[in-house]
């Protein structure tokens, strides 16, 4: 057994292989580092593989106050920092990998690649409408086509401090102009875009024609002179719509009653380590969770991203055609959705597809070039 320690809570980890590129497993909301035993066999040869117990799993510390994702964060933060390992690729499932997400989001450059199993990705009801980080926005004088969406996260009002100018270049001398809309941070920005004119203005869906966008543009000028934003209402973020606490709103022992039945040796493997988990993690890493959000921040991610998820998934339904679609409109060489047909909660555990597929996602450059039968892939139109 190898710890090491963040703050003064204990942290749980093994490790296998002498030497290679260092990667790193994180378990999910069932379980521990253990059911990745398998993988890291498979692995051992050619790399250095790291499998973590999160807060609140394994023989990993029980502390109520370490459960939020932002602590798993910075447990992963201190154990490559304490490992001296200054960058790795991840293997993340259900919560690990939510939690690898946002560690990515806020460490791109420690993330080599990550290959995410059962991860948090659900319709956020507004994908038709919504404006991707990314993408396009045409501004003309003519009323647009874009119709604005309460859910989208470029609908708040709030305007703050100035992020970096999307790009701005005119198309043609008819008055279009076209709008890059770039990174969405609800954490430290509400996502502003710039006008022709380089005034700072809401989310470019509300601005119907030129007038509009002059006029907003002016009051963009004036709010951004204040110093302070409105207080946030916790209470109105945790009344939100919520599909992951939702998912998860049964105990550890529920849920991997769903996964397995009680005669399938997974079941009785999975269970010792239910019992010593703290069912409290559940709550606690749903808390402000937005489906919305997580779609934008895995589109804005600049590493390569395997996105792995059963069917048959009873607890983290598998992501319709409009998700997938979402996710890698215009991302395909670097986010690469597999569906697995016939596959419940746990693809390391329940198809040798997913060990074949771990091998390739390692030592494939350009994942896009992968070559799986269960890879999913835009539909002509």
């Amino acid at each position: 057994m190898s710890a090491i320690t963040v703050g003064s809570d204990l942290v749980h980890y093994e490790v296998l292989g002498r030497g290679g590129r260092p990667v790193i497993l994180i378990h999910g909301w069932l379980g521990s580092w253990r059911y990745w035993i398998p993988t890291m066999r498979q692995l051992q040869l050619k790399y250095r593989v790291y499998a973590i117990d999160l807060f609140g799993f394994g023989d990993s510390s029980k502390n109520p106050e370490r459960y939020t994702i932002n602590q798993q964060i910075e447990l992963i933060d201190d154990f490559m920092k304490q490992l001296g390992i200054p960058k790795a690729a991840f293997l993340a499932h259900g919560l690990g990998a939510h939690v690898a997400i946002e560690f990515a989001k806020q460490y791109p450059d420690r993330v080599a690649r990550m290959l995410l199993s059962s991860a948090p990705v659900f319709d956020s009801g507004d994908l038709a409408t919504r404006v991707r980080p990314g993408q396009r926005v045409i501004l003309t004088n003519k009323a647009t086509s874009i119709n604005p969406t309460i859910n989208s996260p470029l609908m708040d009002s709030t305007i703050v401090s100035r992020p970096p100018a999307p790009a701005v270049k005119p198309l043609a001398d008819d008055g279009e102009t076209e709008i890059l809309v770039t990174g969405l941070d609800k954490s430290t920005m509400d996502a502003t875009v710039v006008s022709a004119n380089r005034d700072t203005i809401v989310n470019p869906s509300l601005v119907i024609d030129r007038e509009k966008l002059r006029q907003m543009a002016l009051v963009a000028a004036k709010i951004t002179t204040e110093t302070e934003r409105p207080p946030v209402n916790p209470k109105a973020k945790d009344d939100a719509v919520n599909p992951l606490r939702d998912a998860l709103n049964q105990n550890m022992a529920d849920l991997l009653g769903r996964c397995f039945k009680k005669s399938e040796t997974e079941y009785e493997k999975l269970q010792a380590d239910v019992t010593k988990s703290d069912n409290t993690v559940l709550k606690f890493s749903t808390i402000g969770f937005d489906a919305g959000m997580m779609l934008d921040t895995i589109r804005l991610l600049t590493m390569p991203v395997v996105l792995v998820h059963g069917e048959d998934d009873p607890i983290i339904t598998s992501p319709k055609e409009a998700v997938w679609d979402y996710l890698t409109i215009e991302k395909e060489e670097q986010v690469l959705p597999v569906p697995m047909p016939g596959v419940r909660h746990f693809p390391m555990l329940e198809s040798d597809t997913f060990q074949r597929l771990v091998g390739m996602f390692l030592e494939t450059p350009e994942i896009s070039k992968i070559e799986l039968k269960e890879r999913w892939r835009r539909r002509s139109r």
